[in-house]
């Protein structure tokens, strides 16, 4: 009985958080604000252990790697293959917040050495690592793509992140929800892609458009060129 009434706790606050959020991001889009936290932390190994819930949920793994498998790696395989032009040439590439790894798998397909990072390994595609602390040399790969920037707590150092370890000459493909809260793990929210290229400060901007991917939320694109 004690867990039932913690998950419909759990799931209470969720649903006010959303709520709050939403009514915040119309004032959001009043005032011109880009980018919002939805949650402070006493310390960063409480969030490092919140996302970890998500990520070691044996549901969702299960999930992730049985029913959801191929219609992601189609869905990832249809999102490099729309990009060709900044996807074709790539040799080595970086995937952050890759989960079991269906967009590396993709890109590996496409003859691209890739790798992906989580904060939870699923070998052989995802390998453990932290997207605020890239532990990967100043531009030691040529393609970074992510669409978890809703999962970072910093988004600035996540951003700085990406840009060290791309070569310059290289692409950054990220792909966001703009204005929405994808569930009680989401930690930033963007209402206005301008303000997530404000915290590069070395990228030229190849795309900024409105998207509809076959197996996800995500609906906006960003693809950068390293300078």
């Amino acid at each position: 009985m004690n867990r039932i009434v913690q998950i419909i706790f759990n799931r209470s606050k969720y649903i006010f958080k959303e709520i709050g959020l939403r009514i915040n991001y119309t004032w959001k889009r009043i005032v011109g604000a880009g980018v919002s936290s939805t949650r402070g932390y006493d310390d960063y190994q409480t969030y490092v252990d919140h996302q970890k819930e998500k990520t070691t949920d044996q549901g969702r793994i299960e999930k992730w790697k049985g029913q959801e498998w191929h219609v992601k790696l189609a869905g990832f395989k249809n999102i490099f293959d729309r990009n060709q032009e900044y996807v074709s040439d790539r040799k080595n590439a970086l995937c952050l917040g890759a989960r079991t790894g269906q967009e590396v798998k993709a890109l590996l397909d496409l003859g691209i050495q890739a790798i992906g990072i989580d904060l939870v390994p699923f070998p052989p595609y995802t390998i453990a690592g932290d997207i605020h602390h890239l532990s990967y040399a100043d531009g030691a790969f040529d393609f970074v793509f992510t669409n978890i920037f809703d999962h970072a707590l910093y988004p600035d150092r996540f951003c700085n992140e990406m840009e060290r370890v791309t070569e310059p000459g290289g692409i950054i493909m990220i792909h966001l929800q703009l204005g929405i809260v994808g569930d009680e793990y989401t930690e930033t929210v963007v209402y206005d892609p301008a303000h997530v290229l404000k915290m590069f400060s070395c990228v030229s901007v190849r795309e900024s458009k409105s998207i509809k991917n076959t197996f996800d939320g995500m609906n906006w694109e960003l693809v950068l060129q390293k300078n």
